[in-house]
C-alpha cells in the first residue's frame, strides 16, 4: 500500500557509456526500472548516442511500464562562461542536431587525444590501445574518460587525485571543448522537438541572468539534484515560480559511486514530468515503452 501511495518519480539526468558514464543504456534502463521509476532521461553530453539502446532495452522488458526519454547535455557558453543545457524529448534524427552534435563530439575526441599527448610529455605513459580502447568505447571521450585511464595505469589512486594531481594543472595548456552560444543552443533543441533544463544552476547566478535565459527560451531550471544544501534547491523553486520556469530534477548518475548519485536519487513526480512535457507544445513526448 505505501509504494501504491507513492507517487511515480523521474530521474531526468543520468549519463550512460556513449559520453562519460559507467553503465550502458541498457543498464540504465533496468536500474530505473529497479529504483520504481516511471520515466528515465538518457542525457549523455553532447550525443544522443545512447538514446537508440536504451529505447530498444525498456521495449523489450516484459511488463515494462518504464518509459526512455530522449535527451542530451549540450555545452554551452553565456558571457564566456560554460553552462550545461539539458534537452528533453528531443527528435534523436534531427538533422541539424545531429550535426552540430557530432561537431561538438570531434573536438572532445581532439582534447581527449590532446590530455593523453601533455600527460606523455610529462612522463605519465598512457598505452595507446588503451587509450584507443576507450575512445572507440564512447562517442563523446572527456576528462573523466583520462581520469579512468590514469587510474588504471597507476597513476593515480583515486579519481580526485586525477582531477586535482593531472587534469587540473593541463586546463590552460589543452584547448577548452567546444561550445554552442546558449540561445542557439535552445533554439536548437527546440527545433528538434525538445525543451530545455539549465543544468545544476551555479549559486552566483542571478536574477537577471534568469531573465535573460527566460527571453532566450529556456523551459525549466533543475532544482531537484545533489545540491548539499537543501537552500538552493528552494531558491530555485521559488525562482521557477515567479519566473513561470517548470522545474526539473535527476540524480546526473555516472556510475555506482557516489551513493548518493546513484540513478534514482535524485527525480522529479510523474506530474512534474507531464507538467515539462507540455512545454513541448502537445502531450506526443515519447513511446510509452
Amino acid at each position: 500500500m505505501a509504494q501504491l501511495a507513492r507517487p511515480r518519480r523521474a530521474d531526468l539526468h543520468v549519463h550512460t557509456t556513449a559520453s562519460d558514464g559507467e553503465y550502458t543504456p541498457s543498464q540504465v534502463v533496468v536500474l530505473a526500472r529497479q529504483a520504481g521509476l516511471c520515466a528515465v532521461a538518457v542525457t549523455d553530453h553532447d550525443t544522443v548516442a545512447g538514446v537508440a539502446e536504451a529505447v530498444g532495452t525498456a521495449r523489450s522488458l516484459p511488463e515494462s511500464d518504464i518509459e526512455v526519454i530522449p535527451g542530451v547535455e549540450i555545452t554551452t557558453e553565456l558571457d564566456g562562461r560554460e553552462f550545461h543545457l539539458l534537452g528533453y524529448f528531443v527528435r534523436p534524427d534531427h538533422a541539424e542536431l545531429a550535426a552540430t552534435l557530432e561537431r561538438l563530439c570531434d573536438r572532445r575526441r581532439e582534447r581527449f587525444r590532446a590530455y593523453i599527448a601533455q600527460l606523455a610529455g610529462r612522463g605519465y605513459v598512457i598505452p595507446a590501445d588503451r587509450a584507443r580502447l576507450v575512445e572507440d568505447a564512447s562517442a563523446s571521450p572527456g576528462r573523466r574518460h583520462v581520469a579512468g585511464l590514469l587510474l588504471g595505469c597507476g597513476f593515480a589512486q583515486t579519481r580526485n587525485e586525477a582531477f586535482h594531481r593531472f587534469l587540473g594543472p593541463l586546463r590552460g595548456v589543452v584547448a577548452p571543448k567546444a561550445m554552442l552560444a546558449m540561445d542557439d543552443a535552445i533554439r536548437l533543441v527546440h527545433d528538434a522537438g525538445g525543451v530545455t533544463s539549465l543544468a545544476h544552476p551555479p549559486p552566483d547566478l542571478p536574477d537577471e541572468t534568469f531573465v535573460r535565459l527566460r527571453e532566450f527560451g529556456l523551459d525549466a531550471v533543475e532544482a531537484e539534484y545533489a545540491w548539499g544544501r537543501s537552500a538552493r534547491a528552494n531558491r530555485l523553486r521559488e525562482l521557477a515560480a515567479r519566473l513561470g520556469f517548470a522545474t526539473t530534477g535527476g540524480s546526473d548518475c555516472h556510475g555506482p559511486d557516489p551513493a548518493h548519485r546513484r540513478i534514482g536519487t535524485y527525480a522529479i513526480t510523474s506530474d512534474g514530468l507531464e507538467r515539462l512535457r507540455g512545454r513541448c507544445g502537445t502531450l506526443r513526448g515519447v513511446e510509452q515503452v
